[in-house]
């Protein structure tokens, strides 16, 4: 118990650095007014480019890349591979990652949409990874909000890759199964 209580003292100093840091030095500065309009803005185009035919289809595939974007955010940043010296709240971990709630979805959910068929999709999502790795990826660490310590951009490559066709494998399994479950009944 020793060490647990070591980390315990530790980890409330620390606690208490990072909120001093984050009211001093996060909290209305241009970085978090950039997080701030990031996370707003894609929704509104979104809402004005969604096919709202398929709206709750398309919402669910938003819903899966965030949830699974922002697990694996959690655990890259648990295992040292990178930071976000900037967060639109207090909380170390913030659980408003702009990437994961907003600009990935929004991305994902329209490369979706406008790419029904496998092979186009895949084109499609290649060119957003490629783009997301080594273009926005870039922009966040030049704005300071994104940090790499352990990580380098080409790795971020096959799990963007392999979101996108997990989603729409996902989504073609509910598919499958909606369309069954409608014949039965």
């Amino acid at each position: 118990m020793d060490k647990f209580q070591e980390i315990e003292k530790h980890y409330g100093q620390l606690h208490k650095l990072w909120l001093d840091y984050w009211t001093e030095e996060v909290v209305f500065t241009h970085q978090w007014w950039i997080m701030i309009f990031t996370l707003l803005i894609p929704f509104f185009i979104w809402w004005k480019l969604v096919d709202k035919t398929r709206i709750r289809e398309i919402s669910l595939v938003g819903l899966i890349v965030t949830c699974i974007a922002f697990i694996l955010d959690q655990i890259g940043s648990s295992l040292g591979y990178w930071i976000y010296p900037f967060t639109l709240t207090p909380l170390e971990r913030d659980l408003w990652t702009v990437a994961d709630f907003s600009v990935m979805p929004f991305f994902y959910m329209m490369l979706y949409q406008w790419f029904p068929k496998w092979k186009s999709y895949l084109v499609g999502i290649i060119i957003f990874s490629l783009f997301a790795a080594f273009v926005g990826e870039r922009i966040f660490e030049w704005l300071g909000i994104y940090k790499l310590l352990k990580w380098k951009h080409i790795y971020s490559i096959p799990p963007y890759i392999l979101l996108g066709i997990f989603v729409k494998v996902i989504l073609q399994k509910l598919k499958t199964i909606e369309t069954l479950s409608k014949g039965k009944g």
